[in-house]
């Protein structure tokens, strides 16, 4: 029967312990005897254990089964898998945006700034941060993240981080306060209290990279407003960032790579 079914002795034996398939006999020499009759029950288990159904559930059906309750059952159990697939293809997506951040990492030029018009991009948001009161700032982030639900806390996007402008002024600040960031798509918004959504406005920004290391970030600071001069532009905002390689990326602080988008308007409209 092992053979006929290509399934191993164990798979029989363990079949028979729990009452689900048992043969007919069971010889002297502990043999277990089948008979040819006993094959359809198998096959049926088989296609049930293909099904994925538990040997719990293969159990209650075989002592069930009539086509009412065989339809329902099955029906059951295409609701189960159609769960499982959904679940699965948000799996997908979430790898594919991982990795898709190893390409954007890629193309990256350190140095430069583009003057470039960006969507508009919506947010989850934390409360803010002082990033030198550390007990607040982890008060503030265990209560964020149980809030967030666990397919956009675990999406694939880069986490943000939202600045106040002063930031970025031609010294570092000896304080910032920050808002920490989560992406999620336009459809995901309604999920959420209105006052924990954020949205990047849709408009024109001086972009750039930076690795997160203080010096780089100074240098980023004198381009940035070398820049705003050459061009004749104010910063028109708070500032937003993407943090495209972090800590899942590099266990090394000074390797994470951050995105930063300075929202900016011509001089002459103050």
């Amino acid at each position: 029967m092992a053979y006929y079914a290509g399934v191993s002795r164990r798979t029989l034996i363990h079949y028979d312990q729990i009452d689900l398939f048992k043969p007919k006999k069971i010889g002297a020499n502990g043999y277990r005897y089948y008979g040819f009759d006993q094959c359809p029950e198998l096959d049926v288990i088989l296609v049930l254990r293909a099904l994925d159904m538990s040997l719990d559930e293969i159990s209650a059906f075989l002592k069930n089964r009539q086509p009412d309750y065989t339809k329902k059952v099955l029906s059951l159990r295409r609701e189960v898998v159609e769960e499982k697939i959904t679940r699965l293809n948000k799996l997908k997506q979430s790898l594919d945006l991982m990795l898709q951040r190893f390409d954007k990492i890629q193309t990256i030029e350190f140095e430069q700034l583009t003057y470039q018009f960006l969507d508009e991009e919506y947010f989850i948001a934390s409360d803010e941060i002082d990033e030198h009161d550390e007990t607040s700032a982890y008060q503030v982030i265990a209560n964020f993240y149980p809030d967030v639900h666990h397919e956009d806390a675990f999406s694939g996007y880069p986490i943000g981080f939202l600045l106040d402008a002063g930031a970025f002024e031609k010294e570092m600040p000896t304080k910032v306060i920050y808002r920490t960031l989560i992406k999620i798509p336009k459809e995901r918004v309604s999920y959420y209290p209105r006052d924990k959504i954020m949205q990047r406005p849709a408009g024109q920004y001086l972009t750039g990279f930076v690795r997160f290391e203080k010096k780089q970030i100074n240098r980023f600071i004198t381009l940035l407003h070398e820049k705003l001069a050459e061009m004749q532009l104010i910063i028109d905002g708070n500032v937003w960032e993407l943090v495209w390689q972090d800590d899942v990326l590099t266990d090394q602080l000074e390797e994470q790579i951050i995105e930063i988008m300075i929202p900016v308007r011509p001089l002459e409209n103050k």
